[in-house]
């Protein structure tokens, strides 16, 4: 490409390699990551985003290449102008360089780009709809949006254990509920790693099993895809993927766009679940003759800002290299759960090994036996300028096990929750890592953790219910006076 787009060689239209990045220099590639912030004492103190696992802040790269694209940027597909000639083949780049990133054969395989992972499974889900002497095995660890989804086709569910102590995935009842529907299993989908504890399932061991059964499997990557290389595997293998889905927000984009991936034959028959502009060649008042996916499946006017920022992180997280992103986090891992441990009175969730950190992501959450979670997250954001997260992560019956509650405890933790009581519910503080995060950021989080343990919060707390969680007595800032609008 020449002209004045030809100097866009972060931006996934361009056809030449992005130049590697050494990992040490990561973080000169994170919008903000020097930011200061208001503490609860009226001064100003560096930023430590331990926030990942919700969502990651954008690549320098990101930004750059929107900005430059967003002077060429029109609509896509039939547009006869330049600029939409142009972003039509910049978003159908896009696609590719995302497949690749999960080694999708796009013979084989579509990539439909969607708002986020949640839109992408419950996009799934209705490909899964009409069949209700069907059977779906998923397990209590998942995130809701990969359990809510599938409650709504009428048939069978399972729900394969975990094992409490480490949160892990209970293989022998997954394999038992496997077993217990063979025959009319259609799916079983699973997450690639726990939100809440890292835990990484054994993704291509479970894809044989649900294979042997005669079943597709679905694997939620939103977490593991900017921390581990993951790919779909070839379509005759039968330790394959089937569908995975992932959010960009999770993998340093910061414009909403999301992926579901799967064989282009599964997508082929039957109307989308969204219909509307782009999803037919043909209308008359009486037939609708759909289009070839991915295009029956993205209805409306597609969200190209967002896919041009995912390709484009993708491209930098290449750059970067994902074994060595990989071994940067179990690193920073290690050194946690080191640390941590020896801290009194803190419970960590999950495996607690520091030597097999490379069996679990980033991902730590805990328990204070003197601090309520909601408290303990507030007085780290407003005393240390560290930011996690608390409560149950979107993945309560997860958290429940983990936390050992019982029937009835977890009936009237829903009763209060009904009632509008967000304030008593049981939760964890959970810290999970980039890889931009440093050894200087765990030991701050950990020295953070001991002196609150240890002396108790500097600032009295309130529960604020506009904002709902607790925020300093006295506040020493307003939040809505650094707001840009």
């Amino acid at each position: 490409m020449s002209g004045p787009e030809a100097g866009l060689e972060f931006c996934p239209e361009h056809d030449g390699a992005m130049p590697k990045i050494d990992i040490r220099n990561v973080r000169s590639f994170i919008v903000g990551v020097d930011r200061e912030v208001p503490d609860a004492f009226g001064r100003r103190v560096p930023y430590v985003n331990l926030d990942n696992a919700a969502t990651t802040p954008p690549l320098l790269p990101v930004l750059d290449c929107s900005r430059r694209f967003y002077e060429w940027y029109a609509s896509v597909h039939r547009g006869t102008g330049f600029k939409s000639l142009l972003s039509t083949h910049v978003y159908e780049k896009c696609r590719e360089v995302v497949a690749a990133f999960v080694g999708a054969d796009l013979q084989h395989h579509t990539l439909i780009f969607t708002p986020n992972a949640t839109h992408a499974l419950n996009k799934l889900a209705s490909r899964f709809a009409g069949c209700p002497d069907g059977a779906i095995v998923t397990t209590t660890m998942e995130h809701h949006s990969n359990l809510l989804p599938w409650r709504r086709l009428g048939g069978r569910i399972l729900y394969a254990n975990i094992r409490a102590a480490d949160g892990s995935l209970d293989l022998e009842d997954l394999e038992s509920k496997i077993r217990s529907v063979s025959g009319r299993l259609r799916l079983v989908t699973v997450t690639a790693g726990s939100n809440v504890t890292g835990a990484m399932p054994p993704i291509r061991r479970i894809a044989r099993l649900a294979h042997a059964h005669g079943a597709l499997i679905a694997v939620d990557a939103t977490q593991i895809v900017a921390h581990r290389p993951f790919s779909l595997g070839a379509p005759d293998d039968p330790a394959r993927v089937d569908f995975a889905v992932f959010s960009g927000h999770k993998m340093y984009a910061p414009f909403g766009s999301g992926v579901l991936v799967g064989p282009r034959r599964f997508f082929e028959e039957g109307a989308p679940d969204a219909v509307g502009g782009g999803t037919a060649n043909s209308v008359t008042l009486d037939e609708v003759l759909w289009a070839e996916p991915p295009e029956k499946e993205e209805a409306g006017t597609p969200n190209v800002p967002g896919a041009v920022a995912l390709a484009s992180a993708v491209r930098t997280l290449q750059a970067i290299g994902m074994e060595s992103i990989a071994e940067h986090e179990r690193a920073l891992t290690r050194r946690a759960l080191e640390r941590l441990s020896k801290i009194p009175g803190l419970r960590l969730y999950g495996s607690l090994d520091p030597t097999l950190a490379e069996d679990r992501l980033g991902i730590i959450s805990m328990t204070a036996a003197a601090l309520d979670h909601a408290k303990l997250a507030a007085a780290l954001g407003y005393e240390w300028g560290i930011g996690v997260r608390n409560g149950c992560f979107c993945a309560q019956p997860y958290v429940r096990i983990l936390l050992n509650l019982s029937d009835e405890e977890t009936k009237a933790i829903a009763e209060r929750l009904a009632a509008g009581d967000h304030v008593t519910v049981p939760g964890f503080v959970r810290a999970s890592f980039g890889v931009y995060n440093t050894e200087d950021e765990v030991d701050v989080l950990c020295e953070a953790v001991r002196k609150l343990l240890s002396d108790g919060p500097r600032q009295r707390y309130v529960f604020d219910a506009v904002q709902g969680a607790f925020v300093p007595e006295r506040p020493a800032f307003r939040i809505e006076d650094y707001a840009p609008i």
